[in-house]
């Protein structure tokens, strides 16, 4: 009997060393603060790095990544095309490489920084990546997951300095590639005042058919940047679109096990609850970003079919 519990003890033991040994591999997989704090430079020049970079940051780290990384670009001194570039493979990258648990704090941190006289441009790019039919998302889950980045957004742009305008941005990016023509006043119901309101439903309208942003530039108080387009189109390239809401589709778990189709057999499960989702995307795992040797990030090819497409860049000036 001794010698039974003994191995007992023996095996609880070893069960512990290796579950330790697991969790110190796990976190050593992460860079530390310090370390990647010190990659931020090399990340904004170089998009191998900033690839290499997001496949080491922790997820209660890629918020604050994220915003260093937006300074860090509006520190950039080169030329407004070179600069929105940086902005918009920044952007599309630190979203990709985000945890499903937070990646509605990543977008917000975007939207949050990004100067708004290039949000019109990254707000185009980002329209392109969370469409629905390219996410392939029904009308409800599309909503949901569009209500929820919203509601996260309009509590980290009450910090910035024009709420309104940048709350205005994500709505465009939701919808633009919407196919539910109701889901517009859905979200402008979410705004947090009725000024707030008024001002998105004037400024949606010129902005979705148009791609006409003044007012909402002038309520900024910034003037439209001058971008030589040719020379845009040169640096953003040429690449495939990153499905950046299709993984969020995991949160509409099938009621059913062996029904497949989960627009008909859903539950919605908050984000706040999810935690760890297996087979999400993960570090240097599925995520999409393919500017390793350029800066594409598909402004010259666009997915045909979609609902108010548009190009920002293409625009008249």
């Amino acid at each position: 009997m001794k010698q039974i519990k003994s191995g007992l003890w023996v095996a609880v033991a070893i069960g512990f060393v290796l579950e330790a040994t697991v969790l110190m591999a796990q976190d050593a997989a992460f860079l530390t603060r310090a370390q990647w704090l010190k990659k931020i430079g090399g990340s904004v020049t170089d998009a191998a790095v900033l690839r290499e970079t997001l496949a080491q940051i922790a997820p209660e780290d890629s918020v604050e990544f994220t915003r260093r990384m937006m300074k860090a670009v509006s520190r950039m001194p080169v030329s407004p095309e070179e600069k929105t570039a940086a902005f918009i493979r920044t952007s599309v990258a630190c979203i990709a490489g985000s945890k499903v648990g937070n990646r509605q704090q990543v977008i917000s941190e975007v939207f949050a920084g990004v100067p708004i006289e290039i949000l019109p441009v990254v707000t185009e790019e980002l329209a392109k990546r969370f469409d629905q039919g390219h996410n392939k998302l029904s009308d409800d889950q599309f909503e949901k997951i569009a209500s929820e980045t919203v509601r996260v957004a309009i509590e980290r742009n009450a910090q910035t300095d024009s709420p309104s305008v940048r709350n205005t941005f994500v709505l465009l990016a939701f919808l633009r590639g919407a196919k539910d023509t109701t889901l517009q006043s859905k979200l402008i119901g979410l705004l947090p005042d009725a000024r707030m309101k008024n001002l998105a439903a004037s400024w949606l309208p010129p902005a979705l058919k148009d791609h006409n942003y003044e007012a909402m530039l002038a309520a900024a108080d910034v003037d439209e940047l001058p971008l030589r387009n040719d020379r845009l189109l040169r640096l953003i390239g040429h690449a495939n679109l990153d499905r950046l809401l299709a993984d969020l589709n995991a949160n509409l778990l099938s009621q059913d096990p062996e029904q497949n189709n989960l627009e008909q057999n859903s539950v919605w499960v908050p984000l706040s609850q999810m935690g760890q989702v297996s087979g999400m995307m993960g570090p240097g795992g599925s995520m999409a970003y393919s500017t390793a040797q350029t800066l594409g990030v598909g402004v010259g090819r666009i997915p045909t079919g979609y609902q108010n497409q548009g190009i920002s860049v293409d625009r008249p000036r």
